[in-house]
């Protein structure tokens, strides 16, 4: 029993090792698949389009903006309409009264 226990670790304890092993090789050959592919980029235009995401996206936040200042606007004035009408209405029921003197 003590064998299995003495050897049992040190056959986890290097399999564990293998494993990393084969980890440390998997990401290298991901890190140099990535670097080949990317060897002839022209890294001026990268940054060039980049720039105009920005700009694109900050005008696209701007219209954005502008269409929901627009839409609130335009629900004020229909309430306001709405309550003008309203107070239209009620007016042409209530009776003018008349001045008595005591």
């Amino acid at each position: 029993m003590e064998f299995l226990g003495t050897y049992g670790g040190h056959l986890c304890g290097f399999g564990g090792f293998l494993a990393a092993i084969a980890a440390l090789l998997y990401s290298r050959a991901r890190v140099a698949e990535f670097e080949k592919s990317v060897r002839d980029l022209d890294w001026q235009q990268v940054s060039e389009l980049s720039l105009d995401v920005a700009k694109l996206k900050k005008a696209s936040q701007k219209w954005s903006n502008n269409m929901n200042a627009q839409e609130a606007v335009s629900l004020k004035n229909l309430k306001e309409q709405a309550l003008v009408q309203s107070l239209m209405q009620q007016t042409g029921n209530v009776k003018q009264m008349r001045k008595v003197e005591m």
